[in-house]
């Protein structure tokens, strides 16, 4: 039942397309683009991962252990995207209806699950487990919002019309809603796609040290933080949506990981 109103949404909200993959010849990415100079470290540690608020997928909540990895400050933009198309290995990005491409810095959308993983490992890195995108989101004091308190139209890019953007805003462009560690868009601006396999009844089995979702495939991958087009309970931390991988609409993107 998730999944299925999940899907919906989304395609009243880009016009979702499949397509088949034709990868081109791989080029090197810019040395650049795979320093991990800029990623912010987010040290190892335990947290309780989950909310006790009436959301079926978002419970138990359970303590999860993780390794240190990397993460990106922001989602990838559409210029760093475009350098890869330029490079023949990543799929040229098709028009969107709306949400779409403005500036270069804008966050790159219309992206498929396949699409995010070509790039980050293109560039040396990979996509965030769902535990390690949490983990990163709440740190340190592990509310509601990547920020302490409550919601605000200044701290991130949503539904809200009062936040000036009505689709999608260049990367950097909510500061007071960047997280304890620097890290910016964790709610709002583009949803982001993860490493795993979305089930909703995953919190009830998973691993307590380094989860990487279900094994076997569920025909969905984990999206998490929310959008320009979703109301603020979807950007909540704790907020999980499951998405078929091979489509795309011009609410999400990604942001890269690595391990150190």
């Amino acid at each position: 039942m998730r999944k299925v109103v999940v899907v919906v949404v989304v395609v009243a909200l880009g016009g979702c397309t499949s397509f088949s993959f034709k990868q081109g010849n791989r080029g090197t990415a810019p040395a650049e683009l795979q320093e991990r100079a800029d990623m912010v470290p987010i040290e190892a540690g335990t947290f309780e991962m989950g909310s006790k608020i009436p959301e079926p997928d978002e419970h138990p909540v359970h303590k999860v252990k993780l390794s240190a990895f990397l993460l990106d400050p922001t989602e990838v933009t559409l210029e760093n995207y475009h350098r890869c198309v330029d490079a023949r290995v990543c799929r040229a990005l098709k028009p969107t209806s709306s949400g779409g491409e403005t500036t270069e810095l804008h966050p790159v959308v219309g992206v498929s699950w396949f699409d995010a993983k070509k790039y980050c490992e293109w560039v040396g890195k990979r996509l965030p487990t769902e535990a390690e995108w949490e983990y990163a989101a709440r740190r340190p004091h592990f509310g509601v919002y990547p920020w302490e308190g409550p919601f605000a139209s200044t701290k991130a890019n949503s539904r809200d019309p009062a936040d000036g953007f009505a689709f999608t805003a260049p990367v950097r462009s909510f500061p007071s809603g960047k997280n304890a560690s620097g890290i910016f868009d964790l709610a709002g601006n583009a949803s982001e796609w993860t490493a795993d396999w979305y089930e909703s009844t995953w919190y009830q089995k998973s691993p307590k040290r380094d989860p990487t979702g279900p094994e076997v495939p569920t025909g969905a991958r984990a999206v998490r933080g929310g959008s320009w087009s979703d109301p603020e309970h979807l950007l909540r931390s704790t907020a999980r949506l499951g998405i078929d991988p091979n489509l795309s609409n011009n609410a999400i993107g990604m942001r890269c990981a690595a391990t150190p």
